[in-house]
């Protein structure tokens, strides 16, 4: 896995508790493409599950063994806000994932909830998006 990691880079400190959270890969011009919105009582905890299940699978993310070898992509995590409010923050999720569809695609998610696409889709839009050049 020689892709970059940025780990809540801009506020590690908060992430430590409750909230929302959003995973985005970069490709080196910049682009930038959500693959993931999520919620956790422990975001750092949850994040670092996510990287473990990434490092054992790359398709857990939508990427495939020769894309996860690329080090000029990033995998970007960052806080979006601390809500310790369980009930709160679940509404919070569903507002922001819906907020984010209606001008991009979640690479990974279907759009219902926090539900994560068939591996085969999340692949198809990954390698769509690593493709596509600006």
């Amino acid at each position: 896995m020689k892709i970059k990691i940025d780990f809540f880079s801009d506020n590690f400190t908060e992430a430590i508790g409750a909230g929302i959270y959003k995973i985005s890969v970069v490709k080196a011009n910049g682009d930038v493409a959500p693959l993931y919105i999520g919620e956790s009582v422990f975001v750092l905890v949850r994040c670092a599950t996510h990287l473990f299940e990434l490092k054992k699978n790359p398709n857990y993310l939508g990427f495939t063994k020769e894309s996860i070898e690329n080090p000029k992509t990033t995998l970007k995590f960052e806080l979006l806000c601390q809500i310790a409010d369980k009930q709160e923050r679940k509404h919070c999720e569903k507002e922001l994932i819906n907020e984010t569809l209606k001008t991009q695609q979640l690479i990974c998610q279907n759009g219902i909830s926090d539900r994560m696409k068939g591996i085969d889709e999340k692949i198809e839009a990954l390698e769509s998006f690593l493709r596509h050049n600006k």
